[in-house]
């Protein structure tokens, strides 16, 4: 029995090389749906970009309302204190008129006030608030100052304070509640529990 190479070779090759039907390169069909298929991806992408894009607006701005509520509350207990810290010193001196006015000048916080410079949530606060609040420390601190250098009486320096602290508690502190309540319900329609 005698076997040849060249039979089995012809068999190799057919194995390795099996002939390419391109009858479906030519087809239009085959065409269409190829470009139906880019088309679909890059509108798929396209959707799929826009909805991220939007979540993540969305996600920013609740972080903001968030930050903003827990800026504006903190403002709010701090003036609230500070109402009280004065009218407390008010009562003091128009009570007692005390000698030495400086070993008893009224400590008012300033903390949340201060840091509020470096917060980029400040300028979203109300520019009424702001204004006002600025108002509040500055004619106390000027009233105090005058007091103390007995340019005013005590009990009318403890009058201008209690002027002061009366129009804070009446028109400040209950827009800037207001204001960071209506934030808090916001939130909280978004399923953001605050407080």
């Amino acid at each position: 029995m005698e076997i040849t190479g060249k039979p089995q070779q012809a068999t190799d090759t057919i194995k390795r090389f099996p002939q390419i039907d391109n009858r479906e390169l030519v087809k239009t069909s085959f065409w269409i749906s190829q470009v139906f298929m880019i088309i679909a991806t890059v509108v798929g992408v396209y959707l799929a970009a826009q909805e991220g894009l939007s979540q993540a607006l969305a996600f920013d701005n609740l972080t903001n309302k968030q930050n903003n509520y827990y800026l504006r509350h903190a403002l709010y207990d701090e003036v609230s204190d500070n109402v009280k810290t004065i009218n407390e010193y008010a009562d003091l001196i128009a009570a007692k008129s005390p000698y030495d006015l400086k070993a008893i000048h009224p400590q008012m916080a300033t903390f949340i006030w201060d840091n509020m410079r470096f917060s980029p949530y400040t300028l979203e606060t109300p520019t009424q608030i702001l204004s006002e609040t600025r108002r509040f420390y500055m004619e106390s601190d000027a009233i105090v100052t005058k007091i103390e250098s007995r340019f005013y009486g005590a009990k009318y320096g403890a009058e201008q304070l209690k002027k002061l602290t009366q129009k804070v508690t009446e028109q400040t502190l209950p827009v800037l509640k207001t204001n960071y309540t209506a934030l808090a319900i916001e939130l909280k329609n978004a399923d953001i529990i605050v407080e």
